[in-house]
């Protein structure tokens, strides 16, 4: 982004991002290349940051924005310069991130139609009453949370007592605890 600094208003504004890339690409003058990275870097930088971290951020940013410089002439103007490069961002992003042992990926599949949209919404809310779940199911104290759990698991009353060596009214109240609790804070009961 130093680079749009350094050439701001000397080579004159091009209307689009388009445009600029075809006159880099004609002249080989870096100015064209610097007024593409002030369009267009802030919102690449604020994509990948929003993805990964500041520093991961500018590092991604940097390299996407060498690639672009590397591979100009592949741009094949089928997509906005801007689908193009923040597709080369996020294979950047997805690299690094697989690079450092980061990248976690939840599977959705690819082809969802828009029928189905609610139930990917609905996915999407299962899974953080999930993650909510799983977060307030460690604040329970042990027994309470062992107790839940092995149910959860399939087991029965009379199964949990034999694992936990409890009688089994003592493992019905801690489940009764386990349930209030996570009914308070969840709003859910799973039983």
């Amino acid at each position: 982004m130093a680079l749009a600094f350094l050439f701001s208003g000397r080579l004159g504004k091009a209307s689009s991002a388009e445009a600029l890339l075809a006159q880099f690409t004609r002249s080989g003058k870096p100015g064209y290349m610097a007024q593409l990275v002030e369009q267009c870097g802030p919102d690449l930088y604020y994509f990948l940051v929003k993805q990964s971290d500041a520093k991961m951020a500018e590092d991604v940013s940097q390299q996407t924005w060498l690639k672009v410089i590397e591979q100009h002439q592949r741009f094949a103007g089928g997509a906005s310069f801007k689908t193009w490069l923040f597709t080369i961002g996020r294979h950047t992003l997805v690299d690094e991130m697989r690079r450092q042992q980061r990248w976690q990926t939840i599977e959705w599949d690819d082809h969802i139609s828009e029928s189905a949209d609610t139930e990917v919404w609905q996915k999407v809310a299962q899974h953080q009453q999930q993650m909510a779940f799983d977060a307030h199911l460690t604040l329970l104290p042990f027994v309470q949370r062992e107790a839940l759990i092995l149910q959860l698991e399939g087991f029965s009353l009379a199964d949990i007592a034999l694992i936990t060596g409890q009688p089994q009214e003592t493992i019905k109240s801690r489940l009764r605890y386990a349930r209030q609790f996570l009914q308070q804070f969840c709003g859910v009961d799973h039983d």
